[in-house]
């Protein structure tokens, strides 16, 4: 089964083409906000002449190319007949974006599945779905999404497979991440997600894998995959749903899955291959985006942390406890050289309370930055700060000049930095940038970036 057809196809042909916001309307107006569609992309609809200015076709055997991909968004009962005329002009793999199959748990919408499985197995053609969302595929610029998100650059190294479709699209509307792909599998009946973790961990645009999971049909395949993964050094980070009796019914009228194994042995495969285990999408995305912008990530848990005042220094440490993370008392060397910068009333400790001092000062700011850098029992340094979309005091200015001047002496024996946030508020997306730019992601609240940061450091 040749996944490339599925996700780099030279044509492809959309039944249930319209000009609408349904499924059909939006993978349309996606694919055409990414690529050229003129000779790639093939309209198909009885009811309709044209479509977006390009012709419209009344059945796939009219298209006048072979196709690649075959986008089926029409009710479930047309897809195995549109199928098996999809196969006489060459398909070799479909997107199935129609719900009502095994997920319903009804006998007549399971053995309508397994009668489309069973055709597209005959036929040679590898399936996404059904009761999917398409995919992204952002390396190469094929958006076969089903639903409508702003369109802007995306591209980057974080690989996504959800088996949710509004899960995938929550993800691609987070304004800091950049994907290779952005996979929704849905029931995953033919093409499942042990076949898309190969195929991301051998994509040389991928550098870290996300996964959305509600269920794991075949245990033994899943771990083969990851194993895979970790082979080829691709991290992987997931959440998994299904962990307690309440997401176990859901789960299962979601995507019709019922796992026969229990959480414990699952934590524990998970640990052998090195996965990170998040509980919801605000640690997920964070872990991957961190894991996805650093060269060289942590090589311990040992955290500096420096904040601009005794408040926030006392917000890191009422939550230090709940994290697998050190924070080591500071040299005599640091400390005195501290002492020397900074006020009398400031509190040499770490977490630091900073005061805003060095912070209007590039020089001296990359100075007390180097120095505690510079500490042997020092893995990383979080910078607390909350960046706001309106910047009037500048002193994120002075600080990202400063981490420019430390990144120009120590080069390669830079430590990570991360900023880290102390509420939730619309960034300023250009600071946001230049710091990304220093490879500095700018984590969420110390909950959720201490969290990250212990996800990271193993």
């Amino acid at each position: 089964m040749d996944l490339n057809y599925l996700f780099n196809p030279k044509t492809i042909a959309v039944v249930g083409a319209n000009d609408s916001e349904s499924f059909g309307g939006a993978v349309c107006k996606n694919l055409s906000a990414y690529m050229d569609v003129k000779n790639r992309v093939y309209y198909v609809n009885p009811k309709r002449d044209t479509l977006f200015g390009e012709k419209c076709y009344d059945c796939i055997s009219n298209v006048p190319v072979d196709i690649d991909l075959l986008i089926i968004a029409t009710n479930k009962h047309t897809v195995i007949d549109l199928l098996k005329e999809g196969k006489s002009k060459g398909v070799k793999a479909a997107i199935v974006f129609a719900s009502g199959f095994s997920e319903t748990g009804i006998k007549e919408d399971i053995e309508l599945e397994k009668k489309f499985v069973e055709t597209a197995k005959e036929l040679d053609i590898a399936i996404l779905g059904p009761n999917c969302a398409g995919f992204s595929n952002f390396a190469n610029g094929i958006n076969a999404l089903a639903f409508l998100s702003e369109k802007r650059d995306r591209k980057g190294n974080i690989g996504i497979i959800s088996q949710s479709g509004m899960i995938a699209l929550s993800l691609n509307d987070n304004q800091y991440t950049k994907f290779s792909y952005n996979i929704s599998c849905g029931n995953s009946t033919l093409v499942n997600m042990s076949d898309l973790i190969y195929y991301l961990a051998d994509d040389k645009d991928t550098k870290t894998i996300g996964l959305y999971i509600d269920g794991i049909k075949d245990i033994e395949g899943f771990e083969k995959a990851l194993a895979y993964a970790y082979e080829k050094k691709k991290r992987v980070t997931l959440i998994k749903s299904g962990s307690n009796e309440i997401t176990k019914v859901l789960v299962k009228n979601h995507t019709g899955s019922v796992e026969k194994f229990d959480d414990a042995y699952f934590n524990s495969m998970l640990k052998k291959y090195d996965v990170i285990r998040c509980k919801d999408l605000e640690e997920f995305i964070y872990t991957l985006i961190t894991i996805s912008y650093y060269d060289k990530l942590p090589k311990g848990k040992n955290v500096a942390s420096i904040n601009l005042s005794g408040g926030e220094a006392a917000l890191v440490g009422e939550v230090a406890d709940d994290f697998c993370l050190n924070f080591p008392e500071f040299s005599e060397k640091v400390t005195g050289y501290l002492k020397e910068k900074l006020p009398s009333y400031a509190s040499i400790s770490n977490p630091l309370d900073m005061t805003v001092t060095l912070s209007y000062d590039s020089e001296k700011f990359a100075d007390a930055l180097e120095i505690i850098m510079n500490e042997e029992s020092i893995d990383l340094v979080l910078i607390g700060y909350t960046l706001l979309y309106q910047i009037d005091d500048p002193c994120i200015y002075y600080m990202i000049n400063a981490i420019k001047l430390v990144r120009d002496r120590l080069k390669d024996k830079m430590k990570p930095i991360f900023l880290l946030a102390f509420m939730s508020n619309t960034r300023n997306q250009e600071a946001i940038e230049e710091l990304m730019k220093l490879g500095v992601v700018c984590l969420p609240t110390p909950h959720y970036g201490l969290k990250v940061i212990e996800n990271i450091c193993g």
